[in-house]
């Protein structure tokens, strides 16, 4: 090198750097922009930034956040963690005055500045769809903050395809906050016909959260398969017991067809009301409605058929870990209890008592004999009978009248509401264990308000005696809570 000119060292110096240059460019050249960060799409880019995008590792979107806020400048110094801090406490302040624009905005320079901290996704997509949305007044309003909540978990598991937690949180929302809360009337409805006129004018559902129009409960199972998925290839949940963490694919059909017999009034109305059947004659209409009944029957069995088949075939033959490890599946019959103890070279007994814990704990034998029970043609009757009566509530029928021979007769939804009760009374001496589930219980209280409201409309006393009569006294604490469900259901507009 000392014998080189000043000239040749200068070449000798440029070439080295472009050589060097060459493994830096295919280890560390950034990925194209039109990459997010958690993606499993091809990349382009370098070797050390594709494999940032594999691992969900990339932290691209840090020039995203405002650049003169205090959160950047801490940023600019490496504290990004006290940045953080600082952007939540100005998220809590935006909600508390109600400014929803700062509030979304902050959110957003949150999940830029630490897009893979899950409880981030986790807290923000909760606060939104439940916080949030509560302070509307108007329902489509609450429904917009709802789906913005959820939208930002959705981001959350693109951002983060390794945590199955939010898979599943997505789900769970889906069924839990559009299915559950006090709006779930109109929630539901929105699910599959978005209220935002402007943004979808054909009255179809938001493509972000609802892309193919099916029910909520089915859009949450989608979501539920997913994490169960990914929890069973390489991705273990965390924080959550497996046992009940793999059931919601199953317990979100069983809300699927329970929410489906819950809609059978109104969508029976709605089809009495429809302009196709105004000018049909009274056999005609009754003959149409008789034809919906069976149709809807026959929905009904096939769904709880695929609710029964889901926890027992796919859920029930599951394997878990139970304690010290011993192996077990939930739906095992005596000839598979003593295979999976000779597999996991345990006694006969430490099999069973570890199978039974866990059957207990999960309530696994209710869940199946009530999706067994739901089968049966008189469950299938009774719920019938008592959403038909419904129906003619809401039609007005609730009139006595005299027949040709100048005779008095009950209403149509007395008839209809005491014919369901009967069936009940019936169905609880059939299923016992039906009595202390929750849904039974409201849909059977709801049944006996109804009734009672129809009786003393026509300035009838109550009997001494009717079906169920000791039931509901069991139950009186819950009276309150019924009249409340029989206000929202008769709430003409929103």
């Amino acid at each position: 090198m000392n014998n080189l000119t000043s000239r040749q060292r200068k070449l000798v110096y440029a070439g080295c750097i472009v050589f060097l240059l060459i493994p830096i460019v295919y280890l560390g050249a950034p990925t194209s922009e039109d990459v997010l960060p958690g993606t499993k799409t091809a990349v382009s880019g370098g070797l050390l930034a594709q494999m940032r995008v594999e691992h969900d590792l990339g932290e691209s979107t840090l020039g995203e956040i405002d650049p003169s806020s205090a959160a950047m400048n801490l940023v600019l110094l490496g504290l990004r963690g006290p940045a953080a801090g600082i952007l939540h406490l100005q998220a809590l302040e935006y909600q508390e005055k109600k400014n929803w624009g700062k509030l979304k905005t902050t959110v957003d320079s949150i999940i830029k500045l630490q897009p893979h901290y899950v409880e981030i996704w986790k807290f923000q997509g909760w606060n939104l769809a439940f916080n949030v949305s509560r302070e509307w007044d108007k329902v489509a309003d609450r429904f917009y903050w709802v789906k913005e909540g959820i939208k930002f978990l959705q981001l959350g598991t693109t951002r983060n395809q390794t945590t199955t937690i939010l898979f599943h949180n997505v789900g769970d929302f889906m069924g839990r906050k559009f299915g559950n809360s006090d709006e779930k009337k109109f929630f539901r409805r929105f699910f599959v016909d978005d209220p935002d006129d402007e943004r979808f004018p054909d009255g179809s559902s938001d493509p972000v959260l609802n892309p193919q129009g099916k029910d909520n409960y089915l859009v949450a199972k989608d979501w539920f398969d997913i994490s169960n998925d990914k929890d069973a290839n390489g991705y273990p949940v965390k924080g959550m017991t497996h046992v009940f963490f793999r059931q919601a694919p199953s317990r979100a059909l069983f809300d699927h067809v329970a929410a489906m017999q819950d809609d059978y009034a109104a969508a029976m109305k709605e089809k009495s009301e429809a302009p196709d059947r105004r000018g049909l004659s009274e056999d005609d209409r009754q003959a149409r409605e008789a034809d919906d009944r069976r149709s809807w029957e026959q929905q009904n069995r096939s769904g709880w058929d695929d609710a029964y088949a889901e926890w027992t075939d796919v859920y029930g033959n599951d394997i878990f870990l139970g304690l010290n490890d011993v192996r077990y599946k939930l739906n095992c019959s005596a000839d598979e209890l003593t295979a999976l103890a000779k597999e996991n070279g345990v006694t006969l007994p430490v099999q069973r008592k570890v199978w039974e814990q866990n059957v207990k704990m999960v309530n696994y034998r209710f869940w199946q004999n009530l999706a067994d029970c739901e089968r049966d043609p008189l469950t299938v009757s009774a719920h019938r009978a008592i959403a038909d009566g419904k129906v003619a509530y809401s039609r007005g029928e609730i009139s006595d009248a005299e027949d040709r021979q100048g005779v008095l007769q009950p209403s149509p939804a007395e008839l209809r509401f005491a014919d369901g009760l009967n069936k009940m009374a019936q169905l609880l001496a059939k299923y016992p264990t039906l009595a202390y589930h929750d849904a039974y219980i409201d849909e059977i209280l709801l049944a006996v308000h109804y009734w009672k409201t129809v009786q003393q409309y026509n300035n009838k006393p109550t009997p001494a005696n009717y079906p169920l009569q000791q039931f509901e006294m069991i139950h009186a604490n819950r009276q309150p809570d019924i009249e409340r469900d029989f206000m929202l259901e008769n709430r003409g507009s929103y």
